[in-house]
């Protein structure tokens, strides 16, 4: 029986019945091998892998990621390594100095990193490609996208090529790839994971936790979660539970934009009938959010990147188009804009509070549309609307807010491409997303792998 999955390989490695460079050396064979199709992993330290996994001191070995390869999203610092942010300007940026927080938590536990994912530029569009490395591909359907931002990282994950991939959530950008590569994926409520200085995105991006089953979602963010000195939104250590817990009912909501595709809302009517049969009430409703919350989160990230990134304002039309385009509008909205769609953060958290109270849920489709192609661009369209550029994905409320969300896989749509469903819970109330999801885990199986690959294990 092969050891397969992050918590399985990692005691094996505790238990002395395998090595952390045996671990390397598969990863690195996964790669060599899938990547030229799937471009997914852009940068490697192969041979500086096999170094740390020979001379991994004995805390790292017994440490909880005891000897995991780890590949790390392109927006964050890994020692050694330069980061890209996935952007031609940066694309000969000397090597960072020292590891992001939540990397240097990771490798403290054991995880080696053996090189770096793709993501698109800065991590603003919702397809994973660029102009220093291309486009990334999904495996379950390599003409498709694995949607954004940490879509190197899903694709990945989805392929067996590493246990471990890093994942954030500015938009959706762990939510939407999960979805689109048949994987859970965990957004925690906002400051579970401290951030270094002062991001681009100041209050909206966190890093999150991704992988094919939610047992490894559990262990990677029990590692990552906890506060740092320079983010002003951390939570204290304990603030947040993440032992998943049933939740007491189920608020549902077909889509939270103009309209749903129908195969999506086919498989999302589906998985409701098999909670309601599995015993849990759930509740119709329409959208009960502001319907303002997008746009309002457009403008406060859109000034704040534009803000970040005014150094650099004579080379932004080197920047993505897409990228270009958010930065020029970024400088255009004014203090009295920006100002009232921060105010319209607390009316909709409120909203959400006030709905879910305690301990209920509020479900809806990760995406509106199926599929969209690897380079872009992205879909306007979706049912029986023709028109709306935000109409894709139903995650930004929830970066707006700081809710938590987890999308987890609930069938598969006609491109052969995933469809996920988001699952929100109170504001600190995480255990109650992860609930919901470690049921449907156990009432609705899925492929923890995508068809022609393998998981991730040692025979």
């Amino acid at each position: 029986m092969p050891l397969v999955g992050a918590g399985q390989l990692a005691k094996a490695v505790r238990d002395k019945q395998i090595s952390p460079h045996e671990l390397v050396e598969e990863s690195l064979r996964r790669i060599d091998a899938a990547n030229s199709t799937l471009n997914a992993v852009v940068r490697m330290r192969a041979e500086e892998a096999l170094a740390e996994a020979d001379s991994l001191d004995e805390s790292r070995r017994t440490g909880p990621l005891a000897g995991l390869p780890l590949l790390v999203k392109d927006l964050s610092d890994v020692a050694g390594m330069p980061t890209t942010y996935g952007s031609s300007p940066y694309a000969d940026a000397a090597p960072a100095t020292a590891d992001a927080t939540a990397v240097a938590r990771l490798r403290a536990a054991g995880a080696i990193v053996v090189g770096k994912t793709n993501t698109p530029a800065f991590g603003w569009t919702a397809f994973t490609d660029n102009m220093v490395f291309g486009a990334t591909r999904n495996p379950w359907n390599p003409q498709r996208s694995p949607g954004r931002s940490s879509g190197g990282s899903a694709a990945a994950l989805a392929a067996g090529l590493a246990p471990l991939a890093t994942t954030t959530d500015g938009g959706g950008s762990v939510r939407i790839p999960a979805s689109m590569c048949g994987l859970v994926g965990y957004k925690p409520t906002l400051g579970v994971v401290g951030r270094d200085t002062a991001p681009p995105w100041l209050t909206f991006s966190t890093a999150g936790a991704t992988n094919t089953n939610l047992t490894d979602v559990l262990l990677e963010m029990s590692v990552m979660a906890g506060p740092t000195a320079t983010d002003i939104n951390a939570l204290p250590p304990g603030a947040v539970t993440i032992q998943p817990q049933k939740p007491s009912r189920v608020f549902a909501v077909r889509t939270l934009r103009s309209d749903v595709d129908p195969a999506i809302e086919s498989a999302f009517d589906a998985t409701l009938g098999a909670l309601e049969n599995a015993g849990l009430p759930v509740e119709r409703i329409a959208n009960p959010l502001d319907p303002g919350a997008p746009r309002a989160w457009f403008l406060i990230g859109a000034a704040e990147v534009a803000q970040a990134l005014a150094s650099w304002m004579d080379r932004w039309d080197e920047f993505e188009r897409g990228l270009a385009r958010m930065l020029y509008a970024g400088t255009t909205v004014s203090i009295d804009d920006y100002v009232a769609a921060q105010r319209l953060r607390y009316a909709v958290a409120g909203q959400l509070e006030t709905l879910l109270g305690d301990d209920a849920v509020l479900v809806t489709p990760t995406c509106n549309c199926t599929s969209w192609p690897a380079e872009g661009p992205l879909p306007t369209a979706a049912g029986e609307v023709t028109d709306d550029p935000m109409i894709p994905v139903n995650t930004v409320e929830l970066n707006f807010t700081g809710h938590p969300g987890v999308s987890v896989p609930i069938g598969v749509s006609p491109e052969g491409v995933p469809i996920g469903m988001q699952i929100v819970a109170p504001r600190f109330g995480d255990r109650y997303a992860l609930g919901l999801a470690a049921m449907l885990g156990d009432i609705r199986p899925w492929p923890e792998i995508a068809p022609g690959y393998e998981p991730f294990g040692i025979a």
